[in-house]
């Protein structure tokens, strides 16, 4: 096409000529999720560990006098390197694997290196260095994110917590996670308007390796409202409709593009009307095609996308490889099946490429980790088969990944 022949197409069909893969958003029809007017899956990991971790210690200053500014001993707080994060990019990317879901690009409230060390509205600039990053080099590897905007529990990295005691309600998970003011996270006005200026710091916030923000750059392609919410009895789906429409509506306010997630640990049945809800999500540990299915069901009545958040790549405590291509089988076939991701990949001590990180709940995936080969190549098989990425190759042995990873 010549120069002049874009004088001769409609406004709308030059713009759309120049538009990069990586600069379309994804956007959803009904129950299906699209990438350029095509469908689309999200499939991928968790790597909830990309703006903040909690499994790496760095060096200890050379002196007892000197103060790491980049480790937090009382939560074990550290970033990532660089190197860690474009090595996660590149394995999932190599897994044939679309996206990322991870927390610490969202939730990180509440100690020093976090984006809000305090209530008081102040922004920890230097906490947006691996948040930045990690976005950057996802928009590299054509890997789209999912990010929880806070999280039921008292983590490292924060929580709903935080908002609660910032505004003068003295909780903890530890003591208060069976006591019903915790619904004041839901419910009290004021701490809903805290968490929504949080979120607009969030959103408003510019990358400077992109030059967009967060609610503009598509890499983002969706925000969740938190991970595992629930209200004062484990898993009792006690979020309220009213505050998930809310937010909703706050975070389309700002990011008009984005998909919205409910975060409910489970569907609820009073949020399948909320109109702000683009994506259903649930958890499984362990997996469970029973579960699965009563899921699929409710979200089919409503017509909208299901997306499985996490689960662990084992399967059952005892499980055979059969177990999980079963329950693989359930999410392929639907036509309301989003995407899943596994819980939870990590890799090497970047810059140390000899030695793998572990964390310590039993699920931690390495690539290249020899005895997780055989789990590896089922994922990887089922990602290729959700999107349909027959270019990849999955029968083939699984691509090697250089480390340090190029960026």
């Amino acid at each position: 096409m010549k120069p002049s022949d874009f004088l001769l197409l409609p406004a709308w069909a030059a713009i759309t000529a120049a538009v990069a893969i990586e600069d379309l958003p994804i956007t959803r029809n009904g129950s299906t999720l699209l990438l350029d007017n095509k469908p689309w899956k999200a499939v991928g990991a968790n790597i909830y560990w990309l703006g903040l971790d909690e499994n790496v210690s760095p060096p200890f200053p050379s002196s007892p006098e000197e103060v790491s500014t980049d480790y937090y001993a009382p939560l074990k707080a550290s970033y990532p390197t660089k190197g860690r994060i474009t090595e996660a990019m590149a394995v999932v990317k190599a897994m044939g694997g679309t996206m990322i879901r991870s927390h610490t690009l969202g939730v990180s409230t509440g100690n020093p290196l976090s984006l809000w060390p305090t209530g008081n509205g102040t922004v920890n600039d230097k906490a947006f260095a691996p948040i930045d990053w990690a976005v950057y080099q996802a928009r590299r590897h054509g890997i789209r994110l999912m990010v929880p905007l806070t999280d039921n529990f008292d983590y490292y990295h924060g929580g709903k917590y935080n908002f609660l005691r910032w505004n003068g309600f003295d909780l903890t998970q530890q003591k208060d996670e069976r006591n019903l003011a915790v619904m004041a996270f839901f419910n009290n006005a004021t701490v809903v308007a805290s968490f929504k200026r949080y979120i607009s710091a969030l959103l408003t916030h510019v990358n400077p390796y992109t030059n967009l923000t967060y609610a503009d750059d598509p890499t983002i392609f969706a925000y969740e409202t938190g991970n595992e919410l629930c209200g004062p009895v484990w898993g009792d789906l006690n979020v309220p409709a009213s505050w998930v429409r809310e937010i909703g509506q706050y975070v389309k306010s700002l990011a008009p593009r984005k998909l919205f997630v409910d975060g409910t640990y489970g569907v609820n049945r009073t949020h399948l009307v909320i109109e702000e809800v683009d994506i259903f999500s649930d958890h499984f540990y362990p997996i469970s095609i029973n579960k699965l299915k009563a899921d699929l069901d409710l979200v089919a009545s409503v017509n909208k996308p299901y997306f499985a958040g996490e689960y662990g790549w084992l399967g059952n405590a005892a499980s055979s490889d059969a177990d999980m291509v079963s329950w693989y089988k359930v999410l392929e076939q639907s036509p309301f099946v989003a995407g899943d991701a596994f819980w939870s990949l990590f890799g090497h001590n970047v810059p140390d490429c000899n030695s793998f990180i572990n964390h310590n709940d039993g699920f931690t995936m390495q690539y290249g980790n020899p005895s997780h080969t055989t789990q590896i190549k089922l994922v990887r098989q089922h990602f290729v088969k959700m999107s349909q990425n027959i270019s990849i190759g999955a029968a083939e042995a699984l691509p090697s990944v250089p480390c340090p990873a190029p960026t």
